[in-house]
């Protein structure tokens, strides 16, 4: 007796639901949207599976659904974006290996780092999706051309402006993959300490940094640049908020991050800190002060 159609794509589903959530995360940078957008996903695959032509192609077939069903919901919402916009963190340990050379440490076949998802953001709905679909899924330039209703000329040239645009907006490239775990202990104890010059020890000398207060929390309008800069805010922060904080070194987004929470206030959330290292330095500071990105991290403080 010949297999359901639904079974090729049953399959496919429980070998890629984890990959699959995390394709819907890194095309809207948002949890809850990964949930609902994944499920969603699923759910139509299921429905359509008699149009799989090939069996084969199941899991190339589910992230192409996951792409549209993606792209109709950021097409339809209207989010308002700051320049201090970040993403939700998440505690999502399945990061690739580090790459086998510099020009492969872009973007990873099951990469979340917040960096670089805060940076897809950035981009259009479209190129975002022509370059998770090309760069991460592996799908070749004909399927991606289908999956985004382009041609395969346009999504290469598509391609091309996307990445640039990711080099751009990242700022540093050349950085650790993972970030240095040592580094970001010794950011953790910085912080907690209110160590100014512990902090500018551990600064490259061109770091820059944002901090997203989701139009709740007042934080800087625009990025920092440079060590001098980015010192004095945060000597400027510590002046303001004098009460005693702790932190500590928690894996988010497959690396380590650190943690700030108020002991005062029932270890409350205050921060969650992600940077980017490099030879032993912070060459990137992305700080997430919105409290609806932070709540769901309160699981980390038990």
């Amino acid at each position: 007796m010949p297999d359901s159609p639904t079974t090729p794509v049953l399959a496919a589903v429980e070998r890629q639901r984890k990959r699959l959530w995390a394709h819907c995360y890194r095309m809207t940078g948002r949890r809850a949207d990964a949930d609902d957008l994944s499920q969603e996903a699923i759910a139509r695959a299921i429905e359509r599976a008699g149009e799989l032509v090939d069996p084969t192609h199941a899991e190339a077939w589910l992230f192409r659904i996951a792409t549209t069903v993606c792209l109709d919901h950021l097409r339809h919402e209207a989010r308002i974006e700051r320049v201090t916009d970040l993403v939700d963190p998440v505690a999502f340990d399945d990061v690739a290996a580090p790459p086998a050379s510099p020009e492969e440490a872009t973007i990873l076949r099951d990469d979340v780092r917040f960096a670089l998802v805060a940076a897809l953001q950035r981009l259009a709905p479209k190129p975002r999706a022509t370059v998770l679909l090309h760069d991460v899924c592996g799908l070749p330039l004909v399927d991606v051309a289908d999956a985004v209703a382009s041609n395969p000329n346009a999504v290469k040239a598509m391609l091309h402006r996307a990445r640039a645009t990711l080099a751009r907006v990242r700022r540093q490239t050349t950085i650790d993959v993972p970030v240095d775990r040592t580094v970001v202990e010794l950011l953790a104890h910085a912080l907690e300490s209110r160590s100014v010059e512990a902090l500018r020890a551990l600064l490259a000398d061109d770091v820059w940094g944002v901090v997203d207060g989701g139009g709740i929390v007042r934080v800087a309008a625009k990025p920092t640049f440079g060590a001098r800069a980015l010192v004095r805010r945060f000597d400027n922060l510590s002046r303001r908020v004098p009460v005693p904080v702790a932190c500590r070194v928690v894996r988010l987004n497959g690396e380590p991050a650190v943690l700030v929470t108020v002991p005062s206030a029932g270890h409350a959330v205050f921060a969650s800190v992600h940077v980017e290292t490099r030879d032993g330095r912070v060459v990137a500071m992305r700080v997430v002060r919105d409290p609806v990105k932070l709540a769901p991290l309160e699981e980390h403080i038990q």
